[in-house]
């Protein structure tokens, strides 16, 4: 589909604040970030493209693990602590697996959506969500303005 026939899904948000919340939140905002563009994700890809209930999953897990990050010290004897450890590296690896799953997936989908558009799976690989918010992004500034009626004349 052409960009300027339809209107674009996808919220804009900049592309260093992404960043930034996703390093000062330790991972949480990926999650929201999936979760907050479900309608639009599946407007473009169809209803079960991507696994939303995994993505609920990781948010809880990864809220709590951003608590157990302040708090373990407190809460765990060592053996505790090492036990957690070790779960949340099982846990850190399924998350990276349907990140990239994610994001591979609506990448596909955007370009079958927006026939203009390519996205690099080099730079989506290095920058994932990141990446494919700034390409989003560029949909939002690529597509044409909506012409106010009366406006423009002198």
């Amino acid at each position: 589909m052409d960009i300027a026939s339809n209107q674009i899904p996808f919220k804009y948000s900049r592309t260093f604040v992404v960043v930034l919340l996703s390093f000062l939140t330790l991972g949480i905002y990926i999650a929201y970030w999936f979760l907050t563009r479900k309608e639009a994700i599946q407007t473009i890809a169809g209803k079960n493209s991507i696994l939303f209930r995994w993505w609920i999953f990781f948010m809880i897990f990864l809220s709590l693990s951003f608590v157990l990050f302040f708090a373990d010290a407190y809460l765990f004897t060592p053996y505790g602590r090492v036990v957690m450890e070790s779960a949340n590296v099982i846990l850190v690896y399924y998350f990276l697996g349907l990140l990239y799953y994610s994001v591979f997936r609506i990448t596909e989908q955007l370009e079958d959506y927006y026939e203009e558009l390519r996205i690099s799976r080099v730079l989506l690989f290095f920058f994932h969500f990141w990446y494919l918010q700034y390409k989003i992004n560029q949909l939002h500034t690529d597509a044409p303005e909506e012409k106010v009626p009366g406006e423009g004349l002198a």
